[in-house]
């Protein structure tokens, strides 16, 4: 009897020291871990999905007491709309699923002066259709396998300099990727089986710098896949260059968008505006939406997230008399037809 109330004192205690208490602050969810008080962010345990601009915060601060935010926990944006991410400077882990099936267009994960390593766990960018620009920075160390696997618009990757290993898959399945540019001496290993499928290296170019090309660019099978890429090219400076924030106008019924920077492409996004009419059935579309904008273009870092906001079209309604808005077709109706011509001058369809 004794040795049961022992066992089941030992038992108490292990749950106990290891259990995690979920806090909402500001927009996110978190664990802290009552072991070293770090926190990690979590998915919304009211299954409400996360949307907007991501902003992860350095630290948090709850009941007076503040915790770093260390990690980035399992799904925890999984299906979300969002459209970038700010990733804190504590972060050390971003789990399996973190941003998976997300609406993510753009991501900087590291890019910081701080010292602690970065790791990139197991599917944690996998299947986004939207993402199109991916920068690992210098305190990332390792890519897990099938990270950013199906991303079907990922035209650009750059590895930063302490990237050592990268596992198999983690970009098979990226068929518009065109351009990957790793900064580091050496060439990262692979393991898990290979980065990428056989038929995406022809038609890719590798980008590293100058003084580290003979590194890559061996005859020797055993730097599979460096040295098999379509073509390489030799940089002249590992210095990354941040895209200018991109200016928005609209114009008779269209949307454009203009950046400083030359050769850029845009990612974008729209918002619905809430106003009076949002709580009315017979009005479902609001009086105003959100345009934003991310520049992006290979071999630069992401701009940082442009915003602007418009007014719908406007009328008066010839039975009633009363003043309408959100008409965007013009059709006399204030309904799902127009959401849709408002997405279709986003994507300028």
């Amino acid at each position: 009897m004794k040795k049961s109330i022992f066992v089941s004192i030992l038992a108490f205690v292990s749950i106990v020291v290891n259990a995690q208490v979920s806090v909402k602050f500001g927009d996110y969810w978190y664990q802290i871990n009552r072991w070293d008080g770090s926190a990690t962010l979590v998915a919304n345990p009211n299954n409400e999905s996360y949307s907007g601009d991501v902003v992860i915060p350095d630290v948090i601060t709850i009941d007076d007491v503040e915790h770093k935010v260390t990690a980035i926990g399992y799904r925890a944006f999984c299906g979300c709309n969002i459209l970038s991410v700010t990733i804190g400077k504590n972060i050390t882990s971003i789990y399996e699923h973190a941003f998976s099936y997300s609406t993510l267009a753009s991501v900087v994960i590291g890019d910081d002066s701080e010292e602690s390593n970065i790791w990139i766990s197991y599917y944690a960018f996998y299947g986004c259709p939207n993402l199109t620009s991916v920068v690992i920075g210098d305190r990332v160390s390792s890519i897990g396998q099938h990270a950013f696997q199906d991303c079907p618009s990922l035209t650009s990757v750059i590895v930063g300099k302490n990237v050592y290993w990268i596992g198999g898959s983690a970009f098979t399945g990226c068929d518009n990727l065109k351009d990957f540019y790793c900064l580091g001496e050496h060439s990262p290993s692979q393991d898990g089986g290979r980065i990428f499928a056989d038929e995406q290296l022809s038609t890719m170019t590798l980008h590293v710098p100058e003084a580290y090309y003979d590194n890559y660019i061996v005859s020797s099978y055993d730097n599979y896949p460096w040295s098999h890429f379509g073509s390489a090219d030799q940089l002249q400076s590992t210095e990354l260059v941040k895209c200018a924030t991109p200016e928005i106008s609209y114009a008779n019924g269209t949307i454009s968008f203009t950046c400083a920077t030359e050769g850029v492409k845009y990612n974008s996004s729209v918002e619905y505006v809430e106003n009076e009419f949002n709580d009315v059935p017979e009005y479902p579309a609001p009086s105003n939406f959100r345009v934003k904008v991310v520049a992006v273009k290979n071999g630069c870092l992401p701009s940082e997230v442009a915003q602007k906001e418009f007014a719908l079209e406007s009328y008066v309604d010839v039975k009633t008399g009363d003043y309408k808005q959100g008409d965007v077709n013009k059709d006399g109706n204030v309904n799902v037809a127009d959401h849709v011509k408002l997405s279709n001058i986003i994507i300028k369809k």
